[in-house]
């Protein structure tokens, strides 16, 4: 467990502070947001979530996790893409990761509570696992060095990466997030790379994903 707290540590750095309580830790990301609006030209009128720090929806989102027996320990503010392909284009919204210290599961019952408070078709978790331990499906990587209008240029290219990892998230510091299959390592590898940032400064971490829906 130890190693597991150092790699979020050198993932968010002063973002992440181990729990005080004693209670078993299962550390997880959970990607959410209070955005309905598919949101298709980051400069029209209606794109005005896009600029928004979320900071109410941190707090109401705070409370929830904390109803259901998470501990957040912080969160991070993200510009959220996506290809549509029933548009045939990139979507764009602002989301939070949250930063969660739970127990086994508990991330799927907090994930199932903020899609019905915030009405959202999905949320999506990552539990933190060891590389080869049952489960762990999936891979979260963490890329320095990529702003958000090269990994839409990236995204909107690569075609492969339509069907295979249709969306990524970067924060304000321009660091690039991408959860994957074990299988699309090499599709993230591209997408890093394509939208500008060096694969060899980029950090992965094993675990299992979930895509919480209705």
């Amino acid at each position: 467990m130890r190693s597991v707290l150092v790699v979020l540590m050198v993932l968010f750095g002063s973002t992440f502070t181990a729990p005080t309580h004693a209670a078993p830790c299962q550390p997880a990301e959970l990607f959410a947001t209070d955005n309905t609006a598919v949101i298709t030209d980051p400069n029209s009128d209606t794109a005005a979530q896009l600029q928004d720090g979320l900071q109410l929806f941190e707090a109401q989102a705070d409370a929830t996790l904390a109803h259901n027996d998470d501990v957040v320990t912080g969160s991070t503010l993200l510009d959220g893409f996506t290809w549509s392909p029933e548009l045939r284009r990139v979507t764009y919204e602002r989301s939070r990761e949250f930063h969660l210290c739970g127990t086994n599961g508990s991330s799927h019952t907090a994930a199932a509570a903020l899609r019905r408070q915030f009405h959202q078709q999905t949320v999506l978790t990552f539990d933190y696992l060891p590389q080869r331990a049952p489960g762990a499906d999936s891979i979260l990587v963490t890329a320095p060095g990529v702003d958000g209008a090269s990994f839409r240029d990236a995204l909107a290219a690569d075609s492969a990466a339509h069907t295979l990892l249709p969306a990524g998230s970067v924060t304000t510091d321009q660091t690039l997030i991408l959860v994957a299959g074990v299988g699309d390592l090499e599709t993230a590898h591209r997408l890093v790379s394509e939208a500008g940032g060096n694969w060899d400064t980029a950090t992965i971490a094993y675990g299992r994903r979930e895509l919480v829906q209705a």
